[in-house]
């Protein structure tokens, strides 16, 4: 191959990265954005952006009303607002960070499975929706998949029987001390890392001996200390177990059945797959809906989807067809995902949240190097053909998802407020932290210039209601903010549902995740879900809302 052709390639891998990197940030900037969760985890980062005053804690543990300890969080949101002071810039460094590390561990797994397809491995990390929803858009878990690539990376070339001599022990371990205090600060999961650099470090003794033990130790500390400086501030500022921020009121020892394990091997071999229907809205009627509003889509989604459900399977018959010279690397592999699966099950005997797939998402690229041992054993003309279309009905159907929720549920749904909040260095323009945030400022409006009542200021001009399919039904509303000195979000409403002899048959309540601003109406369409059961009536109420300083005039969409 001449020098020339392989220039060539080069560029045309080089623009393919671009436009890959471009596709990762646009689709995140398309997710949500105003929903609870989004909002808090930009609000950490906005308010030491507008007041300066240092974040000592981070992410909200909901299920114990506790915080992560921590500056990392905020500094992750706020550092690229200073740097560029519009919404979009958390999501740059975000994506930069993030295909950085799946650039580095498709780069990593090439190494050790050369036989996969090389376009494969590459397209395959990038944009299957794992790796779409959880590392583009701003959350916390987003920011786990950096941590979770430089861990493991240097894990498996810390182990002797997985490592490729690619990496010096001193920085695998490094990496991994590094990523432990990264994680401690973003998400709960950081324990689930302990007992891997724990194995890696004891591996080291038929190696090297006690020197070996002793020189790892220190790069291991070294590691830590870099991304555990802003953790310090936290630990000395709020001593003994204030310094935690409470997170062990989540140590809640109890037993768990043993189906779970096999639950959590299913989500475990999901990462890797084409698992699309847990990031489709947030029930089956909005679910509906969506098919509804964009026909066009379900064929491509219904392709994605059976994909997804699979894929698992078929790795699963991988771990255990016989090979007679299976290689041993392999076989260790397949241990390595079998106890892996057995530390998250044991670990939720003794924590209190429920079992779900995003909270041991740390360990994602261990499936991914798992899912690439696979390919690699069935690879073939055909199965490539396969691979190639199922990619790319990911990268159409994930474009087509973004185009369609651009309008209704991320940033650009009403940009201005998150960029009047920036600009003035108003977060109250934004929202405010939960209620039980530590040192997070005010939890609502305290402006005594500022009367209000959400119940007597947001009045309902319109609300009718029409019935959808297998039950669902859509709320047609109109919101009038009557106040002329505070806007407002997050309406919580309650509808009450009726028969033809006046008596309630059901009843439910949401949030509106939308900013009202003074003075206008906006017209909105609200799923209420499913009403399986007959009604004759209903009707609509607000009951309670979130009181915010408007952006100026001005600026109103």
């Amino acid at each position: 191959m001449d020098s020339a052709h392989v220039r060539q390639r080069r560029v045309l891998w080089l623009l393919a990265l671009a436009a890959a990197l471009i596709f990762r940030t646009y689709f995140g900037l398309t997710r949500e954005f105003f929903f609870e969760d989004e909002t808090q985890i930009f609000l950490i980062g906005l308010r030491h952006y507008a007041t300066g005053a240092w974040p000592y804690f981070g992410a909200d543990v909901v299920w114990t009303r506790s915080e992560i300890p921590g500056a990392l969080q905020a500094l992750l949101v706020s550092l690229p607002l200073h740097v560029w002071p519009v919404p979009e810039s958390p999501f740059v460094l975000l994506n930069l960070l993030s295909f950085g590390a799946l650039c580095t561990l498709a780069w990593y797994i090439g190494r050790r499975v050369p036989t996969a397809p090389r376009w494969l491995v590459w397209g395959w990390l990038l944009f299957i929706p794992w790796t779409l929803e959880f590392s583009a858009h701003v959350i916390n878990p987003s920011y786990v998949l950096v941590a979770a690539v430089v861990f493991f990376l240097g894990f498996f070339e810390a182990m002797p029987t997985f490592s490729r001599g690619l990496l010096p022990p001193a920085v695998c371990f490094a990496f991994m001390g590094a990523s432990v205090t990264w994680m401690l600060q973003i998400h709960m999961s950081w324990p689930l890392l302990l007992p891997y650099a724990g194995i890696a470090w004891l591996a080291g003794w038929r190696t090297g001996g006690s020197r070996r033990l002793a020189v790892t130790a220190i790069a291991f500390l070294v590691g830590a200390a870099i991304p555990g400086s802003v953790l310090l501030p936290t630990l000395i500022s709020y001593q003994g177990t204030a310094g935690t921020g409470g997170t062990l009121r989540n140590l809640h020892p109890h037993v768990v059945s043993p189906v779970v394990y096999l639950n959590t091997l299913a989500r475990f071999l999901s990462f890797p797959s084409l698992e699309i229907m847990r990031f489709i809205a947030t029930d089956g009627a909005k679910r509906l809906e969506l098919a509804l509003q964009y026909l066009w889509l379900v064929p491509i989604a219904a392709v994605v989807w059976v994909a997804g459900l699979l894929q698992p399977v078929w790795m699963l018959v991988e771990a255990f067809r016989r090979r007679p010279r299976a290689a041993q690397d392999w076989t260790s592999l397949r241990w390595l995902v079998g106890l892996s699966v057995a530390l998250v099950y044991l670990s939720y005997w003794l924590v209190m949240e429920p079992p779900q797939a995003h909270a041991f998402y740390v360990l994602a690229p261990i499936a991914f190097i798992y899912a690439a041992e696979c390919w690699a054993r069935v690879d073939s003309r055909r199965a490539r053909h396969v691979a190639a279309v199922l990619l790319t009905s990911s990268v159409v159907y994930h474009a087509g998802i973004a185009w369609a929720q651009t309008s209704t549920q991320s940033l650009y749904k009403q940009r201005a407020v998150a960029a009047e909040a920036i600009r003035l260095k108003q977060p109250e323009m934004f929202g405010h932290r939960r209620a039980f945030a530590i040192d997070a400022g005010p939890v609502s409006l305290q402006d005594p210039t500022r009367p209000y009542a959400p119940e007597r200021d947001l009045v309902l001009q319109t609300a009718t209601w029409t019935r959808g399919l297998r039950g669902s039904v859509n709320w047609h509303v109109v919101v009038d903010n009557q106040n002329p000195r505070v806007a407002y979000r997050d309406i919580l409403y309650f509808t009450t549902y009726r028969d033809t002899d006046g008596r309630v048959v059901a009843e439910r309540h949401e949030f509106i995740k939308n900013v009202f601003q003074p003075g206008l109406s906006p017209s909105l369409l609200v799923n209420d879900g499913f009403v399986r059961v007959p009604f004759a009536t209903a009707t609509m109420r607000i009951a309670a809302a979130e009181a915010l300083v408007p952006i100026p005039a001005r600026d109103h969409p």
